[in-house]
């Protein structure tokens, strides 16, 4: 009687057993891989919400406003225009610029009148608000005057934003600011 299953050619069945171990175990360590490669997934994007809330938590926001006490100019051809900065969360801003004004048609003043206090560089929620002043002529035939500045500054984890303020100055209407959201700066 001839076996169908010759064990020299088709193996024992511990031989086949092995085989199957191995496959199933093969099989398994796949599953394993593609599910902690999920979770490795799900713990990145964790982390960068978490980093986004956290460079949101520590981000300081300014506040522009005119300041009330306003400085007369001798010449009635010339308007002394005083911006207000504070800062309106708890979240320190540090390193901020003195001189902010870059373009030709914002004249930023250092006057002895009511100076920018050259040691402070720092904002925090309470502190006294700094002063930016600049020069309005009032000669051209234009009936808005526009202020454009850029403000620099930092936050404790020494991200840099810059902030663009566009101040407009009509006779007739009134002083209205409209900064711009910060964006971060390398």
């Amino acid at each position: 009687m001839t076996y169908l299953f010759v064990p020299e050619i088709w193996g024992t069945v511990s031989d086949w057993v092995m085989i199957a171990v191995t496959f199933a175990t093969a099989l398994l360590l796949l599953l394993t891989l593609k599910s902690q490669k999920k979770v490795q997934q799900t713990q990145n994007e964790l982390f960068r919400i978490e980093k986004i809330r956290f460079k949101e938590s520590i981000k300081p926001m300014l506040k522009y406003s005119v300041s009330k006490d306003q400085a007369k100019s001798d010449n009635k051809n010339r308007k002394l225009l005083t911006i207000e900065v504070i800062n309106e969360t708890s979240s320190s801003a540090l390193k901020i610029s003195r001189f902010v004004a870059d373009n030709e048609q914002t004249i930023q003043l250092f006057s002895g009148i009511v100076s920018l206090d050259s040691k402070c560089d720092h904002l925090t929620k309470g502190d006294k608000p700094l002063l930016f002043h600049f020069g309005i002529n009032l000669e051209s035939a234009v009936f808005s005057h526009y202020i454009i500045f850029i403000m620099k500054y930092q936050d404790i984890a020494e991200t840099k934003y810059q902030q663009r303020v566009i101040c407009i100055y009509d006779e007739d209407y009134g002083i209205e600011i409209h900064p711009s959201l910060p964006e971060i700066t390398s």
